[in-house]
């Protein structure tokens, strides 16, 4: 894998995060790749967690079969918001599960949710508000396309 690939893949699902009015009506600061802006309230939360690669059988060293991303998607909103929080996550996971991403320089091969996140969290400043986190870990399965690098 090169150092990077995964970009594509975090921009190809931002894309189609934040290509969706519906999910953007729910969340309207939208989505944002390992932090947000301070300020943010109502959001889609997107970090990678790892990424792992396989070689290609019988090919060049630097050249990979596959690659494996494992990524939080979520969404986050703040005070008394949980049905909106579980709303959202509902969007996020109907644009994601078996929906194959379109990624520059890849083939999506597989994409699913592996585990669902669901937490409640006390506000910094603030202990008498919450933040809902709702959402889930996908895992993006891609093979890269005509002369990738992965």
């Amino acid at each position: 894998m090169a150092l990077g690939d995964w970009t594509a893949i975090t921009e190809a699902l931002v894309a189609r995060l934040s290509g969706d009015a519906a999910l953007m009506a729910l969340l309207p600061d939208g989505v944002w790749v390992h932090e947000a802006r301070q300020g943010t309230q109502r959001l889609v939360f997107v970090a990678l967690e790892s990424a792992a690669d396989a070689a290609q059988f019988g090919a060049p060293q630097a050249r990979r079969a596959t690659l494996e991303c494992h990524y939080v998607v979520k969404a986050v909103v703040f005070g008394a918001g949980r049905q909106d929080a579980e709303q959202a996550a509902a969007r996020i996971d109907a644009l994601l599960e078996d929906v194959p991403l379109t990624i520059t320089g890849f083939a999506c091969l597989a994409i699913a949710r592996t585990d669902v996140i669901d937490e409640t969290e006390d506000d910094e400043v603030n202990n008498d508000i919450r933040w809902q986190h709702v959402g889930g870990r996908y895992r993006v399965l891609v093979s890269p396309v005509n002369g990738g690098s992965a």
